[in-house]
Parts: C-alpha cells; structure tokens; sequence
C-alpha cells in the first residue's frame, strides 16, 4: 500500500516530536550536571514543542492526555528553575499544580486507552443500509446524523450492536462527511 502525504506527514511529527522530547531529556541532564539553570528553560521550551507537535498525530476523544501528563514536568521544570530565594514561594504553587494535572493526565489516558480499540465507539446506522458512519464519541455521532446526513437513522454504542462492528461504514471519510465508498462486503 503506497505511503500517503498524511502518513508521511504524522511519521513526521511523531519524529520530530521524540527529538524534542530527547533534546530535553539532555538539557536536564545537562543543567543537573553544571548547575546551570539556563538548559532547563530550553528544556522546558523543547517539551512545550514536543507536545505541540505530537498533539497533531493524537486523534480521536481524551488525546490531550499528552499535554496534561507535560504539565507537571514543566511545573517541576519552571520550579527547579527558579531562584533559590523564589523557589519556596513558587513551591507552593507548583507542587500541588503538578500533583492534579498528574491525575488529570492518568484520567485521561486511561479513557484514551480504552477508545482506542473501538468498543466503545457510537455508530450511526439505517436497518436497510447497514453501518453508516462510525464516530469516537455520542456527541460526533449526533452531530453528522444531524447536520451532515440529515435522513432518519439509528444511533447507538458498538458494544450495543456487535454485527456493526465487521461492516465497513458507508461514509468513512472525516474530511468529507457525505463521500461514500463501495464496500467490499457487498451483502453489507
């Protein structure tokens, strides 16, 4: 199958994304190493721009767990790089910032996990034309069954109706709500 400009592209990201992230992976060790405070802010910058870049790959519902598990390493980051006479009064801050945007991060990585295989999907779906559409979340399911398809159909979670789950949907395309595509399983 021949390599697409949009997998091309996310490949990309993805490594651009990891040479941020070990860029400052090495200005940490670099400040714990020299005392220098200066290499953790380009640390800090470089992770800011890791997840900026690796958020454009994350897609579907809960994908900005990524910017919430970044949160509390920049506050520890911004922390470590104050000045000593500073760093009490801004521990008070930082410290239990980076505690809750830690759990945040856990929270929203666990329902990211679990949507990613699908089961939890909604499906927009018509008796007589089978699978229509197929949608991470209930509220994006409504929506092109609203204002895209705008025909009576059914909406309803794929572990609700298992059969769904094999057919391929009739209008797949996000970026073109009402392309169809021939299916392979002509019976449906």
């Amino acid at each position: 199958m021949p390599d697409t400009t949009a997998d091309a592209r996310a490949r990309q990201d993805r490594t651009t994304a990891a040479g941020l992230t070990g860029t400052a992976a090495v200005c940490v060790v670099l400040a714990a190493g020299s005392g220098h405070r200066w290499p953790v802010l380009v640390a800090a910058g470089a992770l800011v721009g890791a997840v900026m870049v690796y958020r454009r790959v994350m897609h579907g519902a809960y994908g900005y767990w990524v910017a919430w598990a970044a949160s509390p390493v920049l506050s520890l980051l911004m922390l470590w790089a104050q000045s000593p006479d500073l760093r009490e009064a801004t521990a008070l801050l930082a410290l239990p910032w980076a505690g809750l945007s830690a759990v945040v991060a856990l929270v929203l990585f666990v329902l990211w996990r679990s949507r990613r295989g699908g089961l939890l999907d909604w499906v927009v779906w018509h008796p007589d034309l089978g699978l229509l559409r197929r949608e991470q979340t209930k509220r994006a399911a409504l929506n092109w069954a609203r204002w895209d398809y705008r025909e009576p159909c059914l909406i309803d979670r794929l572990d609700r109706a298992p059969e769904l789950a094999r057919q391929t949907p009739l209008y797949p395309h996000a970026d073109r709500p009402l392309k169809q595509v021939d299916r392979p399983d002509a019976s449906r």
